[in-house]
């Protein structure tokens, strides 16, 4: 009996050389290319990952990083070793999804990731009534408009501005946000309503930084924005703008909520798609399902004007 005992023991050893917080730890080095980097991505020390790595290349016997000064490369046993890391990354978050699901196919809590224009200008204000109409769902409203911080944040459904590049997530376009200049009505009572990019820009124009990097990935980046003030903040833009500060380009659907804003009759400016996406599992849930239709909906034609492929401002 002991010699069965000691033999079942010996064949599970290797898997024990294949820790999966050893693997995590690895697989976020080779991602990030630096011991460093890896430690803020994963909330752990520096000291504590070139440990879990030197552990890891032990047990296997061989070197899986080429270090130097400016962080590290993947050997051909590392490059090896990642490939079949994200295989198990695969296969243990489809574990989680089918198990997850099974146990909880109600889907009684979700995280809905979304951009600060979206969120807190057209989703928050219509939120409430959804959620009192469906009081066993919790809704975890999160504001980013950095579409990677999706999975880092856990996510099970998000509206950005621009298409997942995961094939994984299931995608759809679902409108169109425009944008254009504003002034607030007290100061275009005392100052020309700006009819141009440079006259926005002269007149201290501000923009939504992730508006403007999103013009610059997609090379529709116009002249004069360059020159206009760069906030990360659209709460705060608007309260400027109100409070005539200084004009600000806006999505054209705030005015449904801020009256007293102006649109000016400059050149049209890019709009950007609004895209829908989701984990696949939620669309199994019936609360999942419940939460993407009501979404959908909310940027409908029969809802609203504001998200229709043309502008409806001018």
């Amino acid at each position: 009996m002991k010699r069965g005992l000691s033999h079942a023991r010996d064949d599970y050893a290797p898997f024990d050389r294949f820790d999966w917080d050893r693997l995590r730890v690895f697989r976020a080095v080779a991602r990030t290319g630096s011991m460093s980097a890896a430690a803020s991505v994963l909330g752990g020390s520096l000291p504590t990952i070139s440990r879990r790595v030197t552990d890891l290349e032990s047990a296997l016997h061989t070197e899986l990083f080429h270090r130097h000064h400016t962080g590290v490369d993947l050997t051909e046993a590392g490059r090896a070793l990642l490939r079949h890391a994200d295989l198990m990354a695969d296969t243990i978050q489809a574990a989680q999804d089918e198990v997850g699901g099974a146990a909880n196919d109600e889907g009684n809590y979700l995280q809905l990731i979304c951009s600060e224009a979206l969120a807190l200008y057209w989703i928050a204000p219509r939120l409430s009534a959804f959620q009192l109409s469906n009081p066993d769902l919790v809704i975890d409203l999160t504001i980013t408009d950095t579409p990677s911080d999706f999975h880092q944040l856990a996510g099970d459904i998000a509206l950005q501005m621009s298409r997942p590049t995961d094939s994984d997530l299931v995608a759809r376009r679902i409108g169109r946000s425009h944008y254009a200049g504003f002034v607030s009505s007290d100061w275009q009572a005392i100052h020309p309503l700006p009819n141009s990019l440079p006259d926005l820009a002269q007149a201290g124009a501000l923009i939504h930084a992730p508006y403007t990097e999103h013009l610059n990935r997609s090379g529709n980046a116009l002249p004069g924005l360059s020159m206009m003030r760069r906030m990360n903040a659209m709460e705060a833009m608007v309260s400027f703008c109100q409070f005539r500060v200084a004009p600000a380009l806006l999505p054209t659907h705030l005015s449904d909520r801020f009256a007293q804003l102006v649109a000016c009759p400059a050149p049209r400016i890019p709009a950007l798609d609004i895209w829908l996406y989701h984990t696949p599992r939620v669309r199994r849930l019936k609360n999942g399902g419940r939460l993407l239709d009501w979404l959908h909906d909310i940027f409908a034609p029969e809802e609203s004007d504001w998200f229709r492929q043309v502008d409806v401002t001018r």
